[in-house]
This record gives structure tokens, sequence and C-alpha cells, in this order.
């Protein structure tokens, strides 16, 4: 789902942008990552991390979003030939098996209704050794009724981080960081994954 008005002005603040870097500095840290690897961001919106990977990393880095006028802006603000942004949806990717040594999602499962197809996706392309970067917030399930209700929707999906973890652990990951913040009205998960096996049943 698209971002409505204030969501896009929140997320879009100078202040938002530079929180979302630091953050993606602080999970990147926990990963190792050489030079000439293939980056993804789902759900990059104006481009602000999908760059910072382009300027801080020797990697081709693709940005995609489902919001046009997001991307026409990211388009027009990037001079990093190593960085593209694209139009899909996280749980319908273009990318071949087994091609993505990065993906990170900051902000993005929790705005898709099922979720669990777009873990399944991040399952399918990430390298073997890669990583799966995330950053989420967890609402519980009345607000996230009120908000279906809503006239002004936000689009808010409650995201169960337990079955998170247990999906991608399917799909071969084991976690290498995880953090998880009790605000009033919301949870902050963060966490770092690594694939280390093509699938949980490559590990018997």
């Amino acid at each position: 789902m698209k971002m409505n008005r204030i969501e896009k002005w929140m997320v879009n603040r100078t202040s938002s942008g530079n929180n979302g870097i630091k953050l993606a500095k602080k999970l990147l840290s926990y990963t190792r990552l050489d030079d000439g690897r293939q980056f993804l961001d789902i759900g990059c919106g104006q481009g602000n991390i999908t760059m910072f990977l382009g300027s801080e990393y020797d990697a081709r880095v693709t940005g995609i979003d489902i919001d046009e006028k997001e991307l026409e802006k990211a388009i027009k603000a990037n001079t990093n030939t190593g960085v593209k942004f694209l139009k899909q949806d996280a749980r319908e990717l273009s990318f071949e098996d087994r091609t993505q040594d990065l993906v990170l999602a900051f902000g993005v499962l929790h705005h898709i209704p099922d979720w669990q197809r777009a873990v399944g996706e991040i399952g399918r392309i990430t390298k073997v050794d890669g990583y799966f970067v995330s950053a989420e917030l967890v609402y519980p399930e009345w607000l996230t009724r009120i908000d279906d209700r809503s006239s002004f929707k936000f689009g808010l999906h409650t995201l169960d981080t337990n079955l998170l973890v247990r999906l991608l652990q399917d799909e071969g990951f084991v976690t290498v960081y995880t953090s998880n913040k009790k605000r009033r009205l919301w949870q902050e998960h963060e966490a770092v994954y690594q694939k280390k096996y093509e699938k949980a049943w490559a590990r018997v």
C-alpha cells in the first residue's frame, strides 16, 4: 500500500532521512560485505538509504517502490551510475534466484497485508551468505483494526515477529542481531539475518 500524505511528510523529512541512514549504518555493522556486490533496498521511497548504500559500498544498488511519484524524485536526485530505481512490488520481485548479497527493508512489511509473500521472495533472491536487514514498527491488532476502519488509512498491518523469524529460518536464515524496543503504542523491531543455507532442510 502507498503511504498517505501525512506518512510521506513524516518519512521524507530531513531528520527522518538522517535517522534512517544512521540506523542503516548501525545494522550494516553486523554484516560482512565485500566489493562488487548486489544490493536491494525494498520500499526505497525517495531513495535516501539507497543512495547512501551506493556511496558507501562498491556495489550495484537497486531501490524499488510501488509509488511512482516517490521513485521520480529518487531518480531525479540520483547521480550515481551504480544506483538504479525500479517500480516493483515486494511480493513479486523480478530478480532471479540467489542474486542479491544484501536485501534491506525499513518500514515496509507492516504495510503489506500478506507480508509473508514478501518474506518468501526475499528468501528466494538472497544468496547463501547474503543478508536481510530489517527495521519494522509492530502495531497491536486493535490499532490496525482502527486504522482499517479509518477514512484516512495509514495501511497498517500487524507483523508477527515470531512468525517472521520462523519463515526466515525456513528460508535458511539465521539471526545475527535483533532488538525490540517497546513504545507506548507500538514496538520497534530491528534485525539482521544471514542466509546460511538454501533451505532449512539443508541443515539436516
